[in-house]
């Protein structure tokens, strides 16, 4: 059974709404970068040498209320007949101001994150009874062992352990530039180290740290690196690190060579790309997908609910996948080592999205934190820290009131983010952004605690020890497809209401 009306009708009804909004002065064009400043004046700022100047630190402020600005005004004054490039205004202007809020605000950017780098293997000079840190051979080479140049050089630099850098609230602490107290231990090459690089001095050195630092979504290589769906660093890597130490290394096995990265990114790149094909053509017969959300719509599927809500979510991760697949396919397979030097390591492209085994393991906590990807996971994280430490006591920091914050947080900020997005896409005067994106992300942490609330319940009863593992297992699927089948149509109808459905994933 075919939709009363086909894709095609609903956009030129986008592109009709479109051109009458322009007309008319309710909205603007999104011109980049005229609208998109935002992302560059946190870059700017970052880009200014290390110092101690506190007219400097607290410049911050103003730099990140001018970007609050800048997104504020492109949410509400910019649209684009594109279903893509419509969601988009919203959902990165909104993403931008939390990103910089978590290098201005929330984090100090300048000084609170460290990069490994690999140097040549330094060595200990006496000059004026200073200790200094000087480079054997003046040049400092790439993960791969080559020599960099331009944007890709990581100019050596001293080592600088943690409790050295400063903090966020402490203005006049300079940038150490030397770390003499112990040497660091060689890793496959007896010239070669690796190193916790602080903000560097020299000016491309900085340029290539602070992209990587703004655009590193997940944090590989940094000091506040993802926990989840990330790899650490391999055992060469991790031996020769002063403090902080990172996770303990995986096996050698279980690290990707560019080879197999290309193999399985490129297959798994395909199968998305026909999954979405198939998806487009099943979601052509359901008026529902083509801007129609009401539970009333007619569905040539059986059991509407439970397949449309499948399909979004098939749909989802498709498209998304398909996306996070381009990483990999072109920065380390296709430009590789001898363009981008260590950006292009296959260990930095580790998959987005976890095993499907943390939902049958920890239910609703393992679907958001064990299997979906964690993209946005530094900025909810800040954004819930800051939060919980003050309006807590410090002493209270791990307490589970202290988690419920950060995590409500946490989720209230997604919901925020996506409700922006909803409120530009073409079909905007469709969407509710607050009566269905938002609280079908500020619902989540119910579930999250109503789910360990019971477990606790089980546990103080004994009744869970009773249980096989694998019937616990099966409770926590169970739990979490009734839990999406109750909240998952708020956001399925969301998308569908704002015409998501309708882009085109394949040319």
């Amino acid at each position: 059974m075919a939709a009363p009306f086909g894709a095609g009708e609903v956009l030129d009804r986008f592109r009709a709404d479109y051109h009458a909004a322009l007309n008319s002065g309710d909205y603007h064009p999104f011109v980049w970068p005229y609208r998109a400043l935002g992302p560059y004046l946190l870059v700017f700022y970052l880009l200014l040498p290390p110092t101690q100047s506190r007219a400097v630190h607290l410049a911050r402020y103003p730099v990140f209320a001018l970007i609050v600005y800048l997104s504020v005004t492109a949410i509400r004054d910019c649209r684009s007949p594109a279903v893509t490039v419509g969601y988009g205004i919203g959902l990165l202007n909104a993403w931008t101001i939390l990103w910089s809020a978590s290098f201005l605000i929330f984090n100090d950017g300048r000084k609170d994150y460290q990069r490994i780098e690999r140097q040549e293997r330094p060595y200990v000079a006496q000059d004026n009874d200073e200790t200094l840190i000087q480079n054997t051979q003046g040049e400092t080479t790439a993960l791969d062992g080559s020599t960099m140049d331009g944007l890709k050089s990581l100019h050596p630099m001293a080592e600088i352990p943690q409790s050295t850098i400063a903090s966020a609230d402490d203005p006049e602490t300079d940038y150490p530039e030397v770390w003499a107290d112990q040497e660091p231990i060689p890793s496959d090459s007896p010239n070669q180290t690796y190193v916790w690089q602080p903000l560097p001095r020299s000016f491309l050195h900085r340029l290539d740290y602070i992209l990587d630092l703004i655009t590193n979504l997940r944090g590989l290589r940094w000091t506040h690196q993802a926990p989840h769906n990330t790899f650490p660093p391999p055992p060469h890597i991790r031996s020769s690190l002063p403090p902080p130490s990172p996770p303990p290394s995986l096996p050698p096995s279980h690290y990707p060579t560019r080879l197999t990265l290309f193999t399985k990114s490129l297959a798994s790149f395909l199968l998305c790309s026909l999954t979405l094909d198939a998806l487009k053509y099943l979601t052509s017969h359901d008026a529902y997908f083509l801007t129609a959300p009401r539970s009333s719509t007619p569905s040539p599927f059986p059991y509407p609910r439970t397949t449309r809500v499948l399909i979004s979510l098939v749909f989802v991760y498709a498209s998304l996948l398909n996306i996070f697949l381009l990483g990999p396919l072109l920065l380390s397979c296709a430009l590789g080592p001898t363009i981008l030097g260590p950006h292009a390591s296959p260990w930095l492209y580790p998959p987005q999205f976890g095993p499907l085994s943390s939902i049958a393991t920890n239910g609703l906590a393992g679907l958001w934190a064990g299997w979906w990807h964690q993209l946005f996971r530094h900025g909810f994280e800040s954004a819930g820290e800051y939060t919980s430490t003050r309006i807590l006591r410090r002493g209270r920091k791990k307490s589970p009131t202290a988690t419920a914050v950060r995590v409500a947080v946490a989720f209230a900020c997604s919901g925020i983010l996506h409700a922006c997005a909803s409120s530009t896409v073409p079909g905007a005067p469709h969407t509710r952004p607050w009566g269905r994106s938002f609280a079908f992300f500020a619902a989540q942490p119910v579930g999250i605690v109503a789910q360990r609330a019971g477990s606790a319940w089980l546990r103080r009863r004994g009744y869970r020890e009773a249980l096989p593992w694998w019937l616990r297992r099966a409770g926590n699927v169970a739990v979490v497809v009734a839990w999406c089948w109750v909240t998952g149509p708020w956001i399925a109808d969301e998308f569908a209401a704002g015409g998501i459905w309708l882009y085109e994933p394949l040319p």
